[in-house]
């Protein structure tokens, strides 16, 4: 009696499922399908992808796949983000851009550390200071770091499973892979000082430069570890993460572009589980006001007036956009690339490590070793 239902809620899910693929491209399923299912999907030619300006409706413009979300500016096709966070699309600034990058796997990756104190290395006279936001961009990579606990809270949860189940697997979460975000530099008239701003988790930043583009220096703020791709290796990196920007008194604040009162959000404060946390509105003018002062007695431009990042989205670019007789940004691939990031205990890359020096390897050595070399303890209530 019940089929009839039933078989309507799933050609409606597969209807909903054939209209997100077609509207915004299998990339917005990330973290939903395997990335070589999305592979797959991103080579048909029915479906839009970043990358070959997409297929969208005639007439469409970047302002059309740029909503407002609670939490601020949410991009929802091939838009990048320019100064003042308007936007544009990203074939207009990059030409090749490419999303499938799961799998890219750098040349040669080096190992930089936090800087020591608060104080950074400011731009020099003449020098284009360029500011990039980063929240969720969905483009994560084969990259994982991860510490001692981090795997005690895998292998408690292992070992919970094993018990219940007489089975588990360890899996490294979302959470410990780098998120890639990429930052189209097209100014050409003056070297650019880069300052890259992280809301959050792990991020590699990938620089794509414009021909005759030049990197004075670059900046990396906020998030747990950071990174920076394509970049020439005697440009200096320099790295203040949320945990030094907080023992510095430090709170990126930002307001949120939402077409509310902006002064009731602040969007990636060092530190916040999620940007776009709501606090109250006195407190977050403050700290805005705050951040404002810091950025520009730092940098010499107030970041309010600078910034280029929407709160999702997975482009921003430093200069103007090329015209009809200027070249574009080159993109850069991950694959190949050398990497300068900084890590925490353990390193891995997807693939390439072996078992015993995998995270899945590490928590199951852990949870034998707990359970005297056989899991099978832990079943009759071996303590833990």
């Amino acid at each position: 009696m019940s089929r009839g239902p039933i078989s309507l809620v799933i050609v409606g899910l597969i209807s909903l499922f054939l209209v997100t693929l077609v509207a915004l491209g299998p990339r917005r399923l990330a973290g939903i399908l395997p990335e070589p299912v999305i592979a797959m999907l991103e080579r048909q030619p029915f479906l839009p992808r970043f990358g070959d300006g997409g297929r969208l409706p005639a007439g469409t413009t970047p302002s059309d796949l740029l909503a407002a979300g609670p939490d601020g500016l949410l991009a929802q096709g091939p838009i990048a983000a320019l100064q003042g966070n308007r936007p544009v699309f990203i074939d207009a600034v990059i030409d090749g851009y490419e999303t499938r990058i799961a799998g890219a796997v750098p040349a040669e990756i080096t190992t930089i550390r936090p800087i020591s104190g608060c104080k950074l290395t400011p731009p020099q006279d003449g020098t284009a200071v360029g500011h990039v936001t980063a929240g969720e961009s969905g483009l994560a990579l084969g990259l994982l770091t991860y510490n001692d606990r981090t795997l005690a809270a895998a292998v408690q949860r292992f070992v919970d499973i094993y018990r219940e189940l007489g089975t588990a697997q360890a899996d490294a979460g979302a959470e410990l892979a780098y998120q890639a975000y990429d930052v189209a530099v097209t100014e050409t008239r003056r070297p650019v000082y880069l300052v890259l701003v992280n809301g959050r988790g792990n991020r590699i930043w990938n620089i794509h430069l414009a021909p005759g583009a030049r990197v004075e220096r670059v900046v990396l703020l906020g998030g747990d570890q950071a990174g920076v791709a394509n970049l020439d290796p005697v440009v200096p990196v320099e790295v203040l993460p949320a945990a030094g920007l907080a023992a510095c008194g430090i709170v990126p604040a930002y307001a949120a572009d939402t077409g509310t009162d902006a002064a009731g959000a602040v969007a990636g404060q060092a530190g916040s589980a999620e940007a776009g946390a709501t606090v109250d509105p006195a407190a977050g003018a403050d700290r805005m006001a705050a951040w404002n002062t810091w950025f520009r007695d730092s940098f010499g431009v107030r970041a309010d007036e600078t910034r280029a990042g929407f709160d999702r989205g997975m482009v921003s670019v430093v200069g103007p956009v090329p015209g009809e007789a200027d070249l574009k940004a080159v993109y850069a691939p991950i694959q190949g690339a050398r990497i300068r990031m900084t890590q925490d205990t353990y390193f891995e890359i997807r693939g390439q490590s072996g078992t015993d020096d995998s995270f899945a390897g590490r928590v199951e050595a852990i949870a034998k070793t707990f359970a005297f070399g056989d899991l099978g303890y832990l079943r009759q209530g071996v303590s833990f």
